[in-house]
């Protein structure tokens, strides 16, 4: 059964960074077969896992950098991106359906203290499906996700669904996962609140100025799934 657990970063050491920042984890949402599907899935795509880091201009290929290195393959996926979005849906529905001024959770848009704004509705999960494979030594450094805009729908919502454990082995998975852990940073890089892999498990959380890491794997291998929830704007004030 998918349990929902919100992140309340004001009894964490991270409050006076990120209270009121959205951030929740919804644990046994995919089943062990079905994160194992969604990995054979991606593995399908033909060239298969491609590195991501720095830009090399004379290969026109990634390279290690001190940033960010690890694995992807991007897959372009409405049917199974609507399977996710049905999936989350029920545990996210009361939060993310309408943020407006008004709303709960209105810095997801940036829109606290403000009188007026637009009202944005959310809509489903982005196609664009990222996933991801981090080897021993890959990591992403700390970051802010960034916003992005499809046709007349904006994201502000990140969701990540863990496809592998520190429990899990089986054959094309590469063995068990140490390290790896999704970390929230305050921005001067004091504090920190770690989220650890676990299969089936999804965090979501908002876009707008939340710092976090991807963590050193240091054995094994972390697969991820990657995408963003998006919304349309329906009023402007």
């Amino acid at each position: 059964m998918p349990t929902a657990t919100q992140i309340d970063f004001s009894t964490t050491e991270l409050a006076d960074s990120y209270t009121g920042f959205y951030a929740k984890i919804v644990d046994d949402v995919f089943t062990l077969e079905e994160c194992r599907a969604l990995v054979d899935l991606a593995a399908s795509a033909e060239g298969g896992w491609q590195a991501v880091g720095e830009s090399d201009p004379n290969t026109q290929r990634d390279s290690p950098s001190n940033f960010r290195y690890c694995q992807r393959i991007l897959r372009f996926d409405e049917e199974t991106a609507n399977t996710v979005f049905e999936r989350l849906k029920p545990f996210v529905e009361d939060d993310l359906s309408v943020i407006d001024s008004k709303s709960k959770w209105a810095g997801i848009a940036g829109k606290v203290g403000r009188k007026y704004g637009p009202t944005w509705e959310l809509r489903g999960v982005n196609s664009r499906l990222s996933f991801l494979k981090y080897s021993a030594g890959h990591f992403f450094q700390p970051h802010c996700d960034g916003l992005v805009n499809v046709d007349n729908l904006k994201s502000f919502v990140t969701l990540h669904l863990y496809l592998t454990d520190r429990d899990i082995s089986r054959e094309g998975f590469d063995g068990t996962l140490n390290g790896g852990c999704t970390r929230f940073w305050t921005p001067n890089k004091k504090h920190y609140l770690d989220v650890e892999p676990k299969v089936g498990r999804v965090l979501i959380f908002q876009q707008r100025m939340l710092v976090h890491s991807g963590e050193p794997v240091s054995d094994g291998f972390k697969y991820t799934m990657r995408s963003d929830f998006m919304f349309e704007m329906t009023k402007t004030q």
